[in-house]
């Protein structure tokens, strides 16, 4: 983005509460209902949010700020709080000045270092809907301390880069002893995220607003153990991020401190961590994971955020209201068709599901068509089916993009039925998906068996691990899930997140991959069948074009689901068979230049795995630059 077009849109504020009383704290930390339920927020904006307790440092920290990249479309603004009786009291205030959906909250002495920080988050929050906040390092289990950091080895995850004293045996040189700048690394992990119990407060963020409390623990305190169990106690998750490159650079005060302000602090500590297992009780020593689940069943607020999430904001009741209100509450349907094709097999499709959605009781139908072909054919489906939504995506996002803007435009409803737009439902077919979700709680999704129009079974994938498809005859458990005609629960979806839009294809063995790690269970049923018409292009494994479209895919996930070193194995073992592919295609030039255009892509994405834990360039005037300096 240019700089230019990037200033224009970019807002510096300043909250002054050196001169506010605060004997009455109890106004502003009352707990109530979470915030963004209570008024829009602009899912286009991202606040920048940092309680000032040393100006020269802050102003390094907005330095580090300007050169990030800020996606086209999206506007920023920096709020500084000076004074207030602690961060919980900042940080609440600028929430509440702030309309910016995506908040982060940096402590005065964190400088972002990675330029890609805001397109990285935006993307985590637009995945995973349940993910309320992350941060950079953070614990998946309390210890008996109750402070995250505290004798917990085993469960604190993630990196940050740190500038403090070495320990021994440099720290026998005594006052030639400079503090350095190097990596603190916790347990690594697989995934975008690893969901966690509580992540460190000097660098947080947020894409719900949930009120900050417990202004007793000041600037040291725990108080990001606390917000961090507020969010959990809500349904959402918290999580820590996992990082291509370290985020930031938590520089630490510009003098360090003494031994006695060291032991001060640490005296005071323990009283605020007995507070802290006072208060919850129930949290010490529980995985993150499971506590998830507990509260995620126990929220009545959860409706508020999945009617929030998204690009704007849909008026749905919450479970509260629905338990108030005297008349029943209808479940809702909703059906997303995702098409490239032609209009001709859409067509069909619509008319033979279109009526089946009129006989199902006791479930009201909505009807999403995204269509990535040209105005008349979607102008045509308007015509004919003026019921039916249509969502023109002009954007090159694949079928993840799409299913994903249907989504977000439904609301996760109680069923989402996503299909392809070259696929027909037989008669009595979404009865049958909907009557066995009903009677089954435990299931989480069904896929419907596939049938060509001579009314031969096509095999299927049903595994994540499957070296065969098979034809299934009686319903059976799965681990694959699929979009050609799939009936999944909305909960799901908010939970486990939506379509990765990084896939040019895996989009669906990513989304599996992801629901199974989060216990959820599927099911293969026979009797639902639809008739898919197979408008792509047929599978070609041994093409030049098959290894290109695949290459990179198959690298980001072996990337994000085994880790970087796997990756890195599969990238010398696509080198060797793009090396092959070229002498056996030799002849044809364009299938030279499809291997060879995939092998620089991914070329550039195994460099970039390489320098995982790659230095952080310091700006000139970094104190931290400048004491390095010193050093050398």
């Amino acid at each position: 983005m240019v700089n230019a077009q990037k200033e224009q849109h970019e807002l510096n504020r300043i909250i002054d509460l050196r001169k506010t009383l605060h004997d009455d704290t109890s106004a502003w930390w009352s707990s109530g209902r979470p915030h963004s339920a209570q008024r829009p927020l602009d899912p286009h904006a991202i606040a920048f949010i940092t309680a000032v307790k040393d100006e020269t440092q802050y102003g390094v920290c907005l330095k580090y700020l300007d050169p990030l990249e800020i996606p086209s479309g999206h506007t920023v603004e920096r709020i500084a709080v000076f004074g207030g009786g602690s961060i919980p009291e900042c940080y609440q205030r600028a929430m509440e000045a702030s309309t910016a959906r995506y908040k982060i909250y940096l402590h005065v002495d964190t400088y972002v270092v990675y330029r890609e920080l805001v397109p990285g988050l935006l993307h985590l929050f637009k995945t995973y809907p349940a993910l309320g906040l992350v941060g950079v390092v953070g614990s998946t289990r309390l210890p008996t301390s109750g402070i995250w950091w505290v004798n917990n080895p085993l469960y604190s995850y993630g990196r940050v880069w740190q500038n403090s004293l070495p320990g021994f045996p440099v720290s026998l040189l005594g006052p030639a002893n400079r503090r350095r700048l190097h990596l603190m690394r916790f347990r690594s992990f697989v995934g975008d995220f690893l969901a966690a119990v509580a992540v460190d407060g000097f660098f947080l963020a947020t894409q719900y607003d949930i009120p900050w409390t417990r202004p007793e623990f000041g600037f040291e305190g725990p108080w990001d153990h606390v917000q961090a169990l507020e969010f959990i106690k809500t349904g959402l998750e918290v999580g820590i991020a996992r990082q291509e490159t370290a985020w930031c650079v938590h520089q630490g005060p510009l003098e360090e401190p003494s031994g006695e302000q060291i032991k001060r602090r640490s005296i005071a500590l323990g009283p605020q961590a007995a507070v802290l297992r006072q208060l919850y009780p129930a949290i010490i020593g529980v995985p993150a994971q499971k506590l998830h689940e507990r509260y995620r069943e126990a929220s009545q607020d959860l409706g508020l955020f999945k009617s929030n999430f998204g690009d704007g904001v849909r008026a749905r009741r919450t479970g509260r209201e629905d338990a108030m209100s005297p008349t029943p509450v209808r479940e809702g349907l909703g059906i997303i068709i995702v098409t490239t094709n032609g209009a001709v097999t859409l067509l069909g499709t619509l008319r033979a599901l279109l009526p089946q959605c009129g006989t199902l009781q006791g479930l009201e139908c909505q009807v999403v068509v995204v269509d990535n072909g040209p105005d008349y054919r979607v102008e045509a489906i308007r015509r004919e089916f003026p019921q039916v939504t249509v969502i023109a995506n002009a954007s090159d996002t694949g079928l993840a993009g799409g299913f994903n803007s249907g989504l977000r435009h439904l609301g996760f409803p109680d069923f989402v039925l996503v299909m392809h737009g070259d696929v027909e439902l037989t008669a009595g077919t979404l009865t049958k998906m909907v009557s066995y979700l009903r009677e089954h709680q435990s299931t989480a999704g069904i896929i419907a068996s596939l049938v060509d129009p001579d009314g031969t079974v096509q095999a299927q994938r049903t595994a994540i691990v499957e070296l065969v498809p098979r034809r299934p005859r009686r319903p059976r458990p799965i681990s694959f899930v699929g979009t050609s005609c799939s009936l999944v629960r909305g909960e799901v979806f908010f939970d486990v997140g939506l379509y990765d839009e990084r896939f040019s294809c895996h989009e669906t063995l990513d989304w599996s991959l992801r629901a199974k790690r989060k216990g959820y269970k599927f099911a293969y049923l026979p009797e639902a069948r639809v008739l898919h018409h197979r408008s792509g292009r047929l599978r070609q494994d041994g093409s030049a074009a098959f290894f290109a479209e695949r290459s990179v895919a198959n690298l980001w996930l072996v990337y994000k689901h085994a880790g970087r070193q796997w990756a890195v194995t599969l990238y010398w073992v696509q080198r060797m068979q793009a090396r092959w592919l070229a002498l056996r295609w030799r002849h044809d030039s364009e299938a030279l230049r499809r291997i060879s255009e995939a092998m620089a892509e991914g070329t550039g994405l195994y460099r970039r795995f390489r320098e995982e834990n790659r230095r952080p360039e310091l700006l000139l005037d970094d104190p931290t630059r400048v004491a390095e300096t010193e050093v050398r």
